[in-house]
């Protein structure tokens, strides 16, 4: 016999995202925000820098939360700055610019597959020099207008940050990353719904959500299994670069290949050639 203990319900909790709207004047800032152009364009990056120096700084120079935080004074303050206003419109009018020129047709497409890209230090999802590599190598595509598109992972904990301990150890800590402060988006359907990769590895699917990174003219495609479609085993694999054991490893070489074919044609990307 089964004895009812409680009449309370069990709790059902889900995400809510709560966005802050920008005065219609600063709307080329949040454009620009989500583009890493910026990264490599001097005026660019010192503009964001500009708004506020303490906050650029606090938040890891990263735009989008940098717009999050901006007080409601500060906002008024810079559409009042007609300096400022000058500066965020010659920008703007750059960065149109630059994204209006065609890619070119003479060189073959191009997919490329990396484990990690050294983009910006706000998004963690490299830890040395291959990942700087790779990301350079995107944004010397997107100046060249060479069509390539670019396959790796969102990682939900990155790389490391190094501590040191009382007596000189390293301490490895893993920090969540919010993926609603970074400069991505979503890939989602004709109806709003994220759009769900579907993996076939041994005995089982492993799902994956996908993000998109604007890096100038180009694209980087991110999976990320880190949410409740899939075990608790196989969510980690995108967990931590280079993290886990030889097992997740080789989970992750797999998903970054078998996977990352099978999204691009998903998404119905064609290249001619495919870099790993």
């Amino acid at each position: 016999m089964k004895l009812q203990v409680s009449n309370t319900n069990a709790p059902v909790w889900r995400d809510i995202m709560v966005k802050s709207d920008l005065p219609s004047k600063l709307k080329p800032l949040e454009v620009m925000s989500r583009n890493l152009w910026w990264v490599w364009n001097s005026e660019g990056k010192s503009l964001f820098r500009d708004l506020d120096h303490d906050l650029w700084r606090a938040t890891g120079e990263n735009p989008v939360m940098l717009l999050q935080k901006l007080g409601f004074e500060r906002l008024q303050e810079i559409i009042k700055d007609e300096d400022m206003m000058s500066r965020i419109e010659k920008v703007y009018a750059d960065f149109k610019a630059y994204m209006k020129e065609p890619m070119r047709k003479d060189v073959p497409s191009v997919a490329y597959f990396s484990m990690e890209y050294g983009l910006c230090n706000a998004l963690k999802i490299y830890s040395g020099g291959l990942g700087v590599l790779a990301g350079d190598y995107i944004k010397e595509a997107s100046d060249s207008r060479v069509d390539m598109t670019a396959v790796g992972f969102l990682y939900r904990y990155g790389y490391f940050t190094q501590t040191l301990s009382v007596d000189g150890q390293q301490i490895a800590n893993y920090e969540a990353q919010n993926f609603n402060q970074l400069p991505i988006e979503q890939v989602v359907d004709e109806n709003g719904n994220p759009v769900i990769l579907e993996v076939p590895y041994p005995g089982r699917v492993i799902y994956s959500h996908i993000w998109k990174v604007n890096v100038g003219r180009m694209n980087l495609y991110l999976m990320d299994t880190d949410f409740d479609m899939n075990s608790e085993f196989d969510r980690q694999i995108t967990h931590q670069l280079y993290g886990g054991d030889w097992e997740n490893r080789i989970k992750q070489e797999y998903m970054l290949g078998i996977g990352g074919i099978l999204m691009l044609k998903k998404l119905g990307i064609k290249p001619d050639l495919y870099h790993c």
